[in-house]
């Protein structure tokens, strides 16, 4: 009996690249939205938000640590070039970037509702959207439905903010 697939049945396919983004993407969604509700309690016990932001990062330090040891020795041992000073500049940037995010959203849960907090936090988006059209409009162009998007991600919050009670 011939196993081979017939000229009309398609080969399996792969698992497209969109569809492990958007996975990776959901995820990240789960993860912030369960980090909110975890530091909200981490605070009632430790009083000190200084003092979960620190614990916290140095968790995530130590985990990420490792992977980040071996892609750095995987790179090096294909042989490629170290990034330039400007590149470095930018993730460096973009670590304190996080570091304020997050250091903000933790001393903003210490002080009201997380249910307040979040949907608040969660217009960074909107300025994605700006900070992208303002500095890689040529290598990620915004489409309209994007910016509308990003409009109504903020809409959302503000229906949110002024109807809580």
């Amino acid at each position: 009996m011939n196993n081979a697939p017939s000229p009309q049945t398609p080969p399996p396919q792969r698992p497209r690249p969109h569809a492990t983004g958007y996975l990776l993407a959901l995820a990240a969604a789960v993860a912030y939205g369960t980090n909110a509700v975890l530091n909200r309690a981490g605070l009632a016990a430790y009083g000190s938000p200084l003092v979960a932001i620190t614990i916290a990062l140095a968790v995530g330090t130590g985990v990420m640590a490792p992977v980040a040891w071996r892609a750095w020795r995987r790179a090096n041992a294909r042989g490629d070039a170290p990034p330039d000073r400007r590149t470095l500049l930018f993730v460096m940037a973009s670590g304190l970037s996080s570091l304020t995010g997050y250091g903000s959203n933790v001393l903003a849960l210490s002080l009201l509702p997380v249910v307040v907090v979040t949907p608040i936090s969660s217009a960074y988006p909107l300025v994605t959207v700006l900070l992208v059209r303002l500095l890689l409009a040529r290598e990620e162009p915004v489409s309209r439905r994007a910016a509308v998007g990003a409009v109504c991600i903020v809409a959302g919050i503000a229906l949110i903010s002024i109807f809580r009670q």
